[in-house]
Protein backbone atom coordinates (compact mmCIF):
# COMPACT_ATOMS: atom_id res chain seq x y z
CA UNK A 1 0.00 0.00 0.00
CA UNK A 2 1.58 3.38 -0.87
CA UNK A 3 1.80 6.12 1.69
CA UNK A 4 -0.12 9.24 1.57
CA UNK A 5 2.35 12.50 1.00
CA UNK A 6 1.62 13.49 4.51
CA UNK A 7 2.91 10.00 5.55
CA UNK A 8 6.14 10.17 3.73
CA UNK A 9 6.71 13.38 5.04
CA UNK A 10 6.29 12.65 8.52
CA UNK A 11 8.16 9.28 7.78
CA UNK A 12 10.89 11.32 6.54
CA UNK A 13 11.25 13.49 9.47
CA UNK A 14 13.59 14.25 12.14
CA UNK A 15 11.37 15.86 14.63
CA UNK A 16 8.72 12.71 14.00
CA UNK A 17 6.52 12.23 17.30
CA UNK A 18 7.97 8.98 19.44
CA UNK A 19 7.45 7.31 22.19
CA UNK A 20 9.66 8.61 25.14
CA UNK A 21 11.75 6.73 27.96
CA UNK A 22 12.57 8.09 31.10
CA UNK A 23 16.02 7.66 32.62
CA UNK A 24 16.30 7.98 36.46
CA UNK A 25 19.24 7.23 38.39
CA UNK A 26 20.10 7.61 42.10
CA UNK A 27 23.14 7.02 43.90
CA UNK A 28 25.68 7.09 41.45
CA UNK A 29 29.56 7.02 42.72
CA UNK A 30 32.70 6.85 41.60
CA UNK A 31 35.77 6.60 43.52
CA UNK A 32 39.44 6.82 42.19
CA UNK A 33 41.66 4.90 44.73
CA UNK A 34 44.72 7.06 46.39
CA UNK A 35 48.07 5.25 45.47
CA UNK A 36 49.91 4.09 48.60
CA UNK A 37 49.03 6.15 51.39
CA UNK A 38 47.11 8.96 49.92
CA UNK A 39 43.30 8.86 50.19
CA UNK A 40 40.62 7.73 47.89
CA UNK A 41 39.32 11.29 45.71
CA UNK A 42 35.35 10.97 45.50
CA UNK A 43 34.53 11.87 41.56
CA UNK A 44 30.73 11.70 41.69
CA UNK A 45 29.05 11.31 45.61
CA UNK A 46 25.83 10.29 45.60
CA UNK A 47 24.59 11.92 42.46
CA UNK A 48 20.71 11.80 41.50
CA UNK A 49 18.80 13.00 38.90
CA UNK A 50 16.38 11.89 36.16
CA UNK A 51 15.94 12.91 32.14
CA UNK A 52 12.33 12.53 30.79
CA UNK A 53 11.00 13.78 27.67
CA UNK A 54 12.65 17.45 27.94
CA UNK A 55 16.31 18.93 27.74
CA UNK A 56 18.45 18.45 31.09
CA UNK A 57 21.55 20.61 30.93
CA UNK A 58 24.55 19.11 33.58
CA UNK A 59 26.25 22.74 34.49
CA UNK A 60 28.99 23.09 36.53
CA UNK A 61 33.28 24.23 36.72
CA UNK A 62 35.84 22.14 35.37
CA UNK A 63 36.71 19.14 37.50
CA UNK A 64 32.45 19.43 38.86
CA UNK A 65 31.96 15.79 37.69
CA UNK A 66 29.80 16.37 34.72
CA UNK A 67 31.27 14.21 31.73
CA UNK A 68 31.96 11.84 34.53
CA UNK A 69 28.42 11.66 35.69
CA UNK A 70 27.52 11.04 31.42
CA UNK A 71 29.94 8.89 30.89
CA UNK A 72 28.68 6.61 33.83
CA UNK A 73 24.59 7.13 32.71
CA UNK A 74 25.41 6.26 29.16
CA UNK A 75 27.83 3.40 29.89
CA UNK A 76 31.05 4.80 28.82
CA UNK A 77 32.68 4.58 32.39
CA UNK A 78 32.63 1.27 34.85
CA UNK A 79 34.44 -0.21 37.41
CA UNK A 80 38.18 -0.85 36.29
CA UNK A 81 41.52 -0.77 37.80
CA UNK A 82 41.71 2.33 40.00
CA UNK A 83 38.37 3.48 38.94
CA UNK A 84 35.43 2.23 41.32
CA UNK A 85 31.75 2.96 39.91
CA UNK A 86 28.13 2.10 41.66
CA UNK A 87 25.12 3.30 40.33
CA UNK A 88 21.45 2.42 40.40
CA UNK A 89 19.96 3.54 37.10
CA UNK A 90 16.40 2.80 35.73
CA UNK A 91 14.92 3.14 32.29
CA UNK A 92 11.56 3.03 32.24
CA UNK A 93 11.26 2.59 36.37
CA UNK A 94 13.75 -1.34 34.70
CA UNK A 95 17.14 -1.35 36.69
CA UNK A 96 19.76 -1.33 33.98
CA UNK A 97 23.27 -1.69 33.93
CA UNK A 98 24.16 1.28 31.24
CA UNK A 99 27.59 -0.67 30.32
CA UNK A 100 25.46 -3.37 28.68
CA UNK A 101 25.50 -3.46 24.98
CA UNK A 102 22.11 -3.39 24.97
CA UNK A 103 21.51 -0.55 26.94
CA UNK A 104 23.92 1.41 25.34
CA UNK A 105 22.71 0.86 22.06
CA UNK A 106 19.71 2.76 23.29
CA UNK A 107 21.28 5.80 24.13
CA UNK A 108 22.40 8.06 21.01
CA UNK A 109 25.89 9.78 22.14
CA UNK A 110 27.28 12.57 20.72
CA UNK A 111 31.09 12.71 22.29
CA UNK A 112 33.51 15.98 22.43
CA UNK A 113 35.35 14.42 20.47
CA UNK A 114 34.68 14.19 16.56
CA UNK A 115 35.12 11.34 14.90
CA UNK A 116 33.83 11.73 11.55
CA UNK A 117 35.45 10.17 8.21
CA UNK A 118 37.53 13.00 7.25
CA UNK A 119 36.65 12.26 3.65
CA UNK A 120 33.10 12.34 3.62
CA UNK A 121 31.07 15.14 3.39
CA UNK A 122 28.13 16.31 6.04
CA UNK A 123 25.40 14.90 3.64
CA UNK A 124 26.94 12.00 3.33
CA UNK A 125 27.51 11.18 7.12
CA UNK A 126 24.08 11.36 7.94
CA UNK A 127 22.58 9.64 4.66
CA UNK A 128 24.77 6.74 5.92
CA UNK A 129 23.39 6.91 9.64
CA UNK A 130 20.20 6.78 8.07
CA UNK A 131 20.62 4.27 5.66
CA UNK A 132 22.30 1.67 8.11
CA UNK A 133 20.06 2.56 11.21
CA UNK A 134 16.91 2.95 10.10
CA UNK A 135 14.52 -0.12 8.92
CA UNK A 136 14.73 -1.20 5.46
CA UNK A 137 11.33 -0.27 4.29
CA UNK A 138 12.96 3.32 3.90
CA UNK A 139 12.93 4.30 0.58
CA UNK A 140 15.80 6.39 -1.36
CA UNK A 141 13.16 9.35 -1.66
CA UNK A 142 12.79 9.38 2.11
CA UNK A 143 16.17 9.57 3.30
CA UNK A 144 17.27 12.12 1.14
CA UNK A 145 14.39 14.19 2.52
CA UNK A 146 15.29 13.30 5.92
CA UNK A 147 19.08 13.57 5.13
CA UNK A 148 18.43 17.33 3.58
CA UNK A 149 15.67 18.65 6.79
CA UNK A 150 18.57 17.47 9.10
CA UNK A 151 21.23 19.60 7.03
CA UNK A 152 18.41 22.35 6.75
CA UNK A 153 17.71 22.25 10.87
CA UNK A 154 21.52 22.31 11.62
CA UNK A 155 22.52 25.01 8.98
CA UNK A 156 24.49 22.59 7.19
CA UNK A 157 23.08 23.05 3.59
CA UNK A 158 25.95 25.54 2.83
CA UNK A 159 28.65 23.08 3.65
CA UNK A 160 26.52 19.70 2.89
CA UNK A 161 29.09 18.76 -0.05
CA UNK A 162 32.29 19.69 1.46
CA UNK A 163 34.78 17.08 3.22
CA UNK A 164 34.40 16.94 6.35
CA UNK A 165 38.05 17.19 6.83
CA UNK A 166 40.74 16.61 9.77
CA UNK A 167 43.99 17.61 10.92
CA UNK A 168 45.59 16.37 7.54
CA UNK A 169 42.93 17.32 5.23
CA UNK A 170 41.17 20.66 4.70
CA UNK A 171 37.33 20.68 4.92
CA UNK A 172 34.27 22.17 6.83
CA UNK A 173 34.56 24.30 10.14
CA UNK A 174 34.53 22.78 13.44
CA UNK A 175 31.38 23.76 14.20
CA UNK A 176 30.05 22.65 11.43
CA UNK A 177 31.65 19.13 12.30
CA UNK A 178 30.26 18.97 15.83
CA UNK A 179 27.09 19.95 14.16
CA UNK A 180 27.52 16.98 11.67
CA UNK A 181 27.89 14.65 14.80
CA UNK A 182 24.85 15.80 16.37
CA UNK A 183 22.86 15.51 13.54
CA UNK A 184 24.65 11.50 12.99
CA UNK A 185 22.63 10.19 15.70
CA UNK A 186 19.66 12.59 15.52
CA UNK A 187 18.47 10.90 11.87
CA UNK A 188 17.07 7.42 13.68
CA UNK A 189 14.63 10.08 16.28
CA UNK A 190 16.11 8.55 19.24
CA UNK A 191 14.19 8.54 22.45
CA UNK A 192 17.58 9.06 24.42
CA UNK A 193 20.19 11.47 23.29
CA UNK A 194 23.01 12.24 25.52
CA UNK A 195 25.77 15.12 24.36
CA UNK A 196 29.00 15.96 25.91
CA UNK A 197 29.96 19.48 25.47
CA UNK A 198 27.31 19.84 22.23
CA UNK A 199 28.18 24.07 21.86
CA UNK A 200 32.34 23.13 22.62
CA UNK A 201 33.65 24.99 19.34
CA UNK A 202 30.95 27.26 18.14
CA UNK A 203 30.00 30.60 17.84
CA UNK A 204 26.54 31.93 19.73
CA UNK A 205 24.56 31.79 16.86
CA UNK A 206 25.25 28.23 15.84
CA UNK A 207 25.19 26.75 19.13
CA UNK A 208 21.97 28.94 19.75
CA UNK A 209 20.76 26.70 16.58
CA UNK A 210 21.75 23.64 17.74
CA UNK A 211 20.41 24.18 21.29
CA UNK A 212 16.82 24.49 19.32
CA UNK A 213 17.31 21.65 17.22
CA UNK A 214 17.61 19.58 20.79
CA UNK A 215 14.77 21.29 21.88
CA UNK A 216 12.16 20.11 19.09
CA UNK A 217 13.83 16.56 19.34
CA UNK A 218 12.57 17.01 22.83
CA UNK A 219 9.06 17.87 22.34
CA UNK A 220 8.82 15.17 20.01
CA UNK A 221 9.33 12.52 22.81
CA UNK A 222 12.84 12.46 23.31
CA UNK A 223 15.14 12.48 26.44
CA UNK A 224 17.70 15.01 25.85
CA UNK A 225 20.48 14.96 28.25
CA UNK A 226 23.68 17.08 27.79
CA UNK A 227 26.88 18.47 29.61
CA UNK A 228 27.61 22.64 28.89
CA UNK A 229 30.26 24.66 29.98
CA UNK A 230 28.76 28.45 30.44
CA UNK A 231 25.95 28.77 27.83
CA UNK A 232 24.64 32.82 26.77
CA UNK A 233 21.35 33.92 28.75
CA UNK A 234 19.27 32.74 26.12
CA UNK A 235 20.66 29.60 25.43
CA UNK A 236 19.70 28.88 29.49
CA UNK A 237 16.46 30.02 28.46
CA UNK A 238 15.73 27.25 26.31
CA UNK A 239 16.76 24.42 28.99
CA UNK A 240 14.12 22.87 30.70
CA UNK A 241 15.63 21.64 33.49
CA UNK A 242 19.45 22.13 34.80
CA UNK A 243 21.76 19.85 37.33
CA UNK A 244 24.39 21.98 38.62
CA UNK A 245 27.09 19.94 39.70
CA UNK A 246 30.33 21.16 42.36
CA UNK A 247 32.82 18.90 43.85
CA UNK A 248 30.93 15.61 42.21
CA UNK A 249 27.98 16.75 44.25
CA UNK A 250 24.60 17.94 43.18
CA UNK A 251 24.37 21.58 43.58
CA UNK A 252 20.66 21.94 42.43
CA UNK A 253 18.52 19.86 40.85
CA UNK A 254 15.14 21.21 39.12
CA UNK A 255 13.96 23.46 36.62
CA UNK A 256 15.61 26.35 34.54
CA UNK A 257 12.63 28.52 35.54
CA UNK A 258 12.68 28.06 39.17
CA UNK A 259 16.70 28.88 39.31
CA UNK A 260 16.12 32.45 40.69
CA UNK A 261 13.95 31.94 43.28
CA UNK A 262 15.91 29.19 44.66
CA UNK A 263 18.94 30.74 44.78
CA UNK A 264 17.62 33.99 45.81
CA UNK A 265 16.12 31.90 49.26
CA UNK A 266 19.29 30.00 50.00
CA UNK A 267 20.87 34.19 50.13
CA UNK A 268 22.34 34.44 46.63
CA UNK A 269 19.68 36.18 44.51
CA UNK A 270 20.29 36.81 40.99
CA UNK A 271 21.49 40.49 39.67
CA UNK A 272 19.32 42.07 37.09
CA UNK A 273 20.33 42.13 33.71
CA UNK A 274 22.95 38.87 34.89
CA UNK A 275 23.46 35.64 33.08
CA UNK A 276 21.55 32.75 35.35
CA UNK A 277 24.35 30.78 33.84
CA UNK A 278 27.01 32.89 34.85
CA UNK A 279 25.91 33.61 38.30
CA UNK A 280 25.16 29.59 39.35
CA UNK A 281 28.54 29.38 38.33
CA UNK A 282 29.76 32.18 40.52
CA UNK A 283 28.06 30.88 43.49
CA UNK A 284 29.44 27.16 42.93
CA UNK A 285 33.38 28.52 42.23
CA UNK A 286 33.59 31.40 44.93
CA UNK A 287 31.43 29.98 47.65
CA UNK A 288 33.16 28.02 49.89
CA UNK A 289 31.33 24.22 49.91
CA UNK A 290 30.45 24.45 53.84
CA UNK A 291 29.15 27.56 53.45
CA UNK A 292 26.64 25.91 50.47
CA UNK A 293 25.57 23.40 52.90
CA UNK A 294 24.78 25.49 55.09
CA UNK A 295 22.52 27.34 53.10
CA UNK A 296 20.67 24.40 52.35
CA UNK A 297 22.28 23.60 48.59
CA UNK A 298 23.10 19.87 47.81
CA UNK A 299 19.58 18.43 48.52
CA UNK A 300 19.25 15.10 48.99
CA UNK A 301 17.25 12.96 46.93
CA UNK A 302 13.42 12.51 48.97
CA UNK A 303 12.17 11.32 45.56
CA UNK A 304 9.78 8.44 46.35
CA UNK A 305 10.69 5.59 43.34
CA UNK A 306 8.44 2.88 43.01
CA UNK A 307 9.98 -0.55 42.89
CA UNK A 308 12.04 -1.61 40.17
CA UNK A 309 10.17 -3.70 37.85
CA UNK A 310 11.73 -6.81 36.81
CA UNK A 311 13.83 -6.58 34.07
CA UNK A 312 12.95 -8.87 30.98
CA UNK A 313 15.14 -9.33 27.15
CA UNK A 314 12.76 -8.03 25.14
CA UNK A 315 12.12 -4.52 27.17
CA UNK A 316 16.02 -4.78 27.85
CA UNK A 317 16.94 -5.54 23.78
CA UNK A 318 18.19 -2.68 21.58
CA UNK A 319 15.40 -2.18 18.92
CA UNK A 320 15.60 1.40 18.41
CA UNK A 321 16.11 1.94 14.44
CA UNK A 322 13.92 -1.23 14.17
CA UNK A 323 10.85 -0.25 16.14
CA UNK A 324 9.11 0.56 12.21
CA UNK A 325 10.60 -2.96 10.34
CA UNK A 326 13.81 -5.01 9.92
CA UNK A 327 16.93 -3.40 9.62
CA UNK A 328 19.44 -3.49 6.35
CA UNK A 329 20.63 -6.86 5.46
CA UNK A 330 24.31 -7.94 6.42
CA UNK A 331 24.61 -7.44 2.53
CA UNK A 332 23.86 -3.67 2.46
CA UNK A 333 26.34 -2.87 5.46
CA UNK A 334 29.05 -3.86 3.97
CA UNK A 335 28.14 -2.53 0.70
CA UNK A 336 27.66 0.96 1.95
CA UNK A 337 31.16 0.24 3.89
CA UNK A 338 32.47 -0.40 0.64
CA UNK A 339 31.51 2.60 -1.36
CA UNK A 340 32.40 4.79 1.30
CA UNK A 341 35.64 3.08 2.05
CA UNK A 342 36.39 3.00 -1.93
CA UNK A 343 35.17 6.80 -2.01
CA UNK A 344 37.28 8.15 0.96
CA UNK A 345 40.17 6.29 -1.00
CA UNK A 346 40.33 8.06 -4.44
CA UNK A 347 39.37 11.46 -2.46
CA UNK A 348 42.61 11.37 -0.20
CA UNK A 349 44.37 11.35 -3.27
CA UNK A 350 47.87 12.52 -1.26
CA UNK A 351 48.13 9.26 0.73
CA UNK A 352 46.89 6.88 -2.11
CA UNK A 353 49.61 9.17 -4.31
CA UNK A 354 52.22 8.81 -1.19
CA UNK A 355 51.64 4.93 -1.14
CA UNK A 356 51.79 4.47 -4.82
CA UNK A 357 54.97 6.46 -5.97
CA UNK A 358 56.67 4.69 -2.68
CA UNK A 359 55.91 1.83 -3.67
CA UNK A 360 57.57 2.57 -7.18
CA UNK A 361 60.44 4.54 -5.85
CA UNK A 362 61.63 1.74 -3.59
CA UNK A 363 61.24 -0.72 -6.18
CA UNK A 364 62.80 1.06 -8.86
CA UNK A 365 65.84 1.37 -6.54
CA UNK A 366 66.12 -2.22 -5.75
CA UNK A 367 65.25 -3.37 -9.12
CA UNK A 368 67.97 -0.78 -10.45
CA UNK A 369 70.63 -2.15 -7.48
CA UNK A 370 69.66 -5.77 -8.62
CA UNK A 371 69.65 -4.99 -12.00
CA UNK A 372 69.28 -8.48 -14.49
CA UNK A 373 70.63 -10.72 -12.21
CA UNK A 374 68.23 -13.29 -12.40
CA UNK A 375 69.55 -13.89 -16.68
CA UNK A 376 73.22 -14.56 -15.01
CA UNK A 377 74.70 -18.34 -14.60
CA UNK A 378 74.72 -19.62 -11.39
CA UNK A 379 77.93 -21.63 -11.81
CA UNK A 380 79.77 -18.58 -9.14
CA UNK A 381 79.27 -18.13 -6.34
CA UNK A 382 78.73 -14.38 -6.92
CA UNK A 383 75.94 -14.54 -9.47
CA UNK A 384 74.19 -16.71 -7.16
CA UNK A 385 74.42 -14.35 -4.02
CA UNK A 386 73.38 -11.45 -6.36
CA UNK A 387 69.97 -13.76 -7.62
CA UNK A 388 69.49 -14.89 -3.80
CA UNK A 389 69.66 -11.20 -2.60
CA UNK A 390 67.12 -10.02 -5.50
CA UNK A 391 64.50 -12.17 -4.20
CA UNK A 392 64.64 -11.40 -1.10
CA UNK A 393 64.14 -7.90 -1.54
CA UNK A 394 61.82 -8.40 -3.41
CA UNK A 395 59.84 -10.57 -0.62
CA UNK A 396 60.63 -8.03 1.90
CA UNK A 397 59.30 -5.59 -0.08
CA UNK A 398 56.26 -6.96 -0.89
CA UNK A 399 55.71 -8.00 3.21
CA UNK A 400 56.52 -4.42 4.49
CA UNK A 401 55.58 -1.92 1.57
CA UNK A 402 51.97 -3.08 2.43
CA UNK A 403 52.47 -4.12 6.20
CA UNK A 404 53.43 -0.36 7.20
CA UNK A 405 50.54 1.35 5.54
CA UNK A 406 47.74 -0.33 6.91
CA UNK A 407 49.21 0.00 10.37
CA UNK A 408 49.59 3.67 9.63
CA UNK A 409 45.68 4.05 8.28
CA UNK A 410 43.67 1.28 11.05
CA UNK A 411 44.60 3.00 14.31
CA UNK A 412 43.13 6.45 12.93
CA UNK A 413 40.16 5.30 11.51
CA UNK A 414 39.34 3.19 14.60
CA UNK A 415 37.63 6.07 16.48
CA UNK A 416 35.30 6.28 13.38
CA UNK A 417 34.66 2.39 13.85
CA UNK A 418 34.13 2.10 17.67
CA UNK A 419 31.25 5.49 17.56
CA UNK A 420 29.46 3.35 14.81
CA UNK A 421 29.80 -0.35 16.40
CA UNK A 422 28.53 1.32 20.00
CA UNK A 423 25.79 2.92 17.77
CA UNK A 424 24.64 -0.05 16.06
CA UNK A 425 25.66 1.22 12.61
CA UNK A 426 26.90 -2.42 11.31
CA UNK A 427 28.23 -5.36 13.17
CA UNK A 428 32.00 -6.17 13.33
CA UNK A 429 32.06 -8.58 10.54
CA UNK A 430 30.39 -6.03 7.93
CA UNK A 431 32.96 -3.46 8.76
CA UNK A 432 36.02 -6.57 9.35
CA UNK A 433 34.63 -7.59 5.47
CA UNK A 434 34.98 -4.36 4.14
CA UNK A 435 38.25 -3.53 5.09
CA UNK A 436 39.66 -6.61 4.18
CA UNK A 437 38.18 -6.28 0.42
CA UNK A 438 39.53 -2.38 0.47
CA UNK A 439 42.77 -3.75 1.55
CA UNK A 440 43.00 -7.16 -0.75
CA UNK A 441 42.62 -3.90 -3.46
CA UNK A 442 45.05 -1.91 -2.50
CA UNK A 443 47.29 -4.47 -1.76
CA UNK A 444 47.06 -6.16 -5.16
CA UNK A 445 47.75 -2.38 -7.15
CA UNK A 446 50.91 -2.16 -4.69
CA UNK A 447 52.25 -5.88 -5.29
CA UNK A 448 51.41 -5.88 -9.49
CA UNK A 449 53.64 -2.96 -9.43
CA UNK A 450 56.34 -4.31 -7.49
CA UNK A 451 56.00 -7.87 -9.04
CA UNK A 452 56.26 -6.59 -12.37
CA UNK A 453 58.79 -3.63 -12.22
CA UNK A 454 61.12 -6.54 -9.96
CA UNK A 455 60.57 -9.45 -12.69
CA UNK A 456 61.61 -7.26 -15.56
CA UNK A 457 64.14 -5.01 -14.27
CA UNK A 458 66.08 -8.15 -12.15
CA UNK A 459 65.25 -10.61 -14.85
CA UNK A 460 63.77 -13.41 -12.48
CA UNK A 461 62.90 -16.95 -14.26
CA UNK A 462 60.49 -18.43 -12.85
CA UNK A 463 56.82 -17.74 -14.03
CA UNK A 464 55.13 -14.18 -13.49
CA UNK A 465 51.94 -15.65 -12.30
CA UNK A 466 53.77 -17.45 -9.27
CA UNK A 467 56.07 -14.36 -8.63
CA UNK A 468 52.72 -12.13 -8.15
CA UNK A 469 50.87 -14.89 -6.26
CA UNK A 470 53.57 -15.18 -3.95
CA UNK A 471 54.33 -11.88 -3.33
CA UNK A 472 50.27 -11.17 -2.63
CA UNK A 473 49.78 -14.24 -0.70
CA UNK A 474 53.28 -12.89 1.90
CA UNK A 475 51.97 -8.77 1.35
CA UNK A 476 48.06 -10.10 2.57
CA UNK A 477 49.36 -11.83 5.76
CA UNK A 478 51.47 -8.56 6.38
CA UNK A 479 48.29 -6.47 6.38
CA UNK A 480 47.00 -8.70 8.75
CA UNK A 481 49.92 -8.76 10.80
CA UNK A 482 49.16 -4.74 11.10
CA UNK A 483 45.53 -5.70 11.40
CA UNK A 484 45.88 -7.64 14.77
CA UNK A 485 48.06 -4.97 15.90
CA UNK A 486 45.84 -2.21 15.55
CA UNK A 487 42.77 -3.94 16.81
CA UNK A 488 44.71 -4.05 19.99
CA UNK A 489 46.24 -0.87 19.86
CA UNK A 490 44.49 2.38 19.78
CA UNK A 491 46.99 4.96 19.35
CA UNK A 492 48.71 4.93 15.64
CA UNK A 493 52.34 6.14 16.97
CA UNK A 494 52.13 3.09 19.58
CA UNK A 495 50.97 0.80 17.08
CA UNK A 496 54.20 1.66 14.92
CA UNK A 497 56.26 0.85 17.83
CA UNK A 498 54.98 -2.71 17.77
CA UNK A 499 55.20 -3.54 14.08
CA UNK A 500 59.27 -3.96 14.51
CA UNK A 501 58.67 -6.86 17.38
CA UNK A 502 56.45 -8.74 14.66
CA UNK A 503 58.17 -8.16 11.21
CA UNK A 504 62.39 -8.25 12.20
CA UNK A 505 61.58 -11.92 13.73
CA UNK A 506 60.61 -12.38 9.83
CA UNK A 507 63.71 -11.66 8.83
CA UNK A 508 65.56 -13.27 11.36
CA UNK A 509 64.13 -16.73 11.12
CA UNK A 510 63.25 -16.78 6.83
CA UNK A 511 66.68 -18.32 6.38
CA UNK A 512 68.54 -16.06 4.38
CA UNK A 513 70.83 -14.13 7.22
CA UNK A 514 72.04 -17.52 8.84
CA UNK A 515 71.02 -21.21 7.47
CA UNK A 516 68.19 -22.59 10.18
CA UNK A 517 70.95 -25.06 11.33
CA UNK A 518 72.82 -22.41 13.34
CA UNK A 519 69.76 -21.48 15.01
CA UNK A 520 69.77 -22.74 18.64
CA UNK A 521 67.17 -26.09 18.72
CA UNK A 522 65.34 -24.07 21.75
CA UNK A 523 64.53 -20.98 19.62
CA UNK A 524 64.19 -23.12 15.81
CA UNK A 525 60.42 -23.51 16.05
CA UNK A 526 59.70 -19.98 15.47
CA UNK A 527 60.36 -20.14 12.13
CA UNK A 528 57.36 -21.91 11.19
CA UNK A 529 55.70 -19.37 12.38
CA UNK A 530 56.88 -16.58 9.98
CA UNK A 531 55.09 -16.14 6.55
CA UNK A 532 58.24 -14.75 5.04
CA UNK A 533 59.87 -18.20 5.83
CA UNK A 534 57.07 -19.99 3.43
CA UNK A 535 57.27 -17.01 1.17
CA UNK A 536 60.80 -17.28 0.84
CA UNK A 537 60.69 -21.76 0.37
CA UNK A 538 57.98 -21.37 -2.48
CA UNK A 539 59.83 -18.16 -4.67
CA UNK A 540 63.02 -19.72 -4.12
CA UNK A 541 61.83 -23.44 -5.48
CA UNK A 542 59.92 -21.45 -8.12
CA UNK A 543 63.20 -19.97 -9.33
CA UNK A 544 66.12 -22.20 -8.38
CA UNK A 545 63.76 -25.29 -8.92
CA UNK A 546 64.11 -27.97 -11.76
CA UNK A 547 64.33 -25.75 -14.81
CA UNK A 548 67.55 -23.51 -13.03
CA UNK A 549 71.06 -24.02 -14.89
CA UNK A 550 71.86 -26.53 -18.12
CA UNK A 551 75.39 -26.71 -16.43
CA UNK A 552 76.97 -29.19 -13.78
CA UNK A 553 77.96 -25.67 -12.02
CA UNK A 554 74.85 -24.35 -12.69
CA UNK A 555 72.74 -26.92 -11.20
CA UNK A 556 75.18 -27.37 -7.97
CA UNK A 557 74.99 -23.85 -7.34
CA UNK A 558 70.89 -23.28 -7.52
CA UNK A 559 70.79 -26.52 -5.60
CA UNK A 560 73.30 -25.27 -2.96
CA UNK A 561 70.62 -21.82 -2.80
CA UNK A 562 67.68 -24.10 -1.83
CA UNK A 563 69.62 -26.57 0.68
CA UNK A 564 70.57 -23.28 2.53
CA UNK A 565 67.57 -22.34 3.66
CA UNK A 566 65.96 -26.36 3.45
CA UNK A 567 63.82 -25.79 0.33
CA UNK A 568 61.82 -29.27 0.03
CA UNK A 569 60.43 -29.55 -3.39
CA UNK A 570 57.87 -32.32 -2.39
CA UNK A 571 56.49 -30.23 0.59
CA UNK A 572 55.11 -26.91 -1.79
CA UNK A 573 51.97 -27.71 -1.14
CA UNK A 574 52.71 -27.70 2.86
CA UNK A 575 54.31 -24.19 2.44
CA UNK A 576 51.30 -23.01 0.81
CA UNK A 577 48.72 -24.50 3.50
CA UNK A 578 51.04 -22.79 6.02
CA UNK A 579 50.99 -19.24 4.28
CA UNK A 580 47.34 -19.50 4.14
CA UNK A 581 46.43 -20.77 7.70
CA UNK A 582 49.08 -18.18 8.97
CA UNK A 583 46.51 -15.10 7.10
CA UNK A 584 43.54 -17.01 7.84
CA UNK A 585 44.61 -17.30 11.97
CA UNK A 586 45.74 -13.49 12.16
CA UNK A 587 42.39 -12.21 10.48
CA UNK A 588 40.40 -14.30 12.60
CA UNK A 589 42.33 -13.23 15.51
CA UNK A 590 42.19 -9.53 14.90
CA UNK A 591 38.30 -10.21 14.15
CA UNK A 592 37.92 -11.46 17.72
CA UNK A 593 40.17 -8.90 19.16
CA UNK A 594 38.31 -6.37 17.05
CA UNK A 595 34.82 -7.33 18.46
CA UNK A 596 36.03 -7.99 22.27
CA UNK A 597 37.35 -4.03 22.15
CA UNK A 598 34.13 -2.89 20.22
CA UNK A 599 32.10 -4.81 23.21
CA UNK A 600 34.24 -3.05 25.86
Amino acid sequence: MEKTADEDCEFSSPFQAREGKTLLWRDVNMTLSGKGDDPDKKILDSVWGQASNETTAILGPSGAGKTSLLNVLSGRERSKGRIKVTADVRLDNQRVDPTASSVRKQIAFVSQENSLQTSATPRECLLFSAKLRLPRSMTAIQLAKLTDRMLEELGLTECADTMTGGELLKGISGGERKRTSVGVELVTKPSLVFLDEPTSGLDSFSALQLIQVLKKVANAGASVLFTIHQPASDIFDTFDRMILMNKGRVMYQGTVDDVPDYFADKGHPLPLKYNPADWVMIIAQTTPVEELEDTGFFPADDRELLPTERMNSRSNSVHGSRRNGERVSRGTEILWLLRRDFRAMFRDKMILGARLMLTIFMTLLSGFIFWKVGGKSSDTPVNVQSHFGGIIISTMLAMFGTALPTLIVFPQERPVFIREYSTNHYSVLSYFTSRLALEAFLTAVQVIIMAMLTYFMMDLQLRFFWHFIILYTLAMSGTAISMIIGSAVSDPKLAIEFLPMTLVPQLLFAGFFVAPEFIPVWLRWVQWLMSLTYAVKLILDQEFGENCGSGPGEEEGCQRVLSSVNVNSDKVWIYWLALVCIFVVLRLGALILLKRKADR
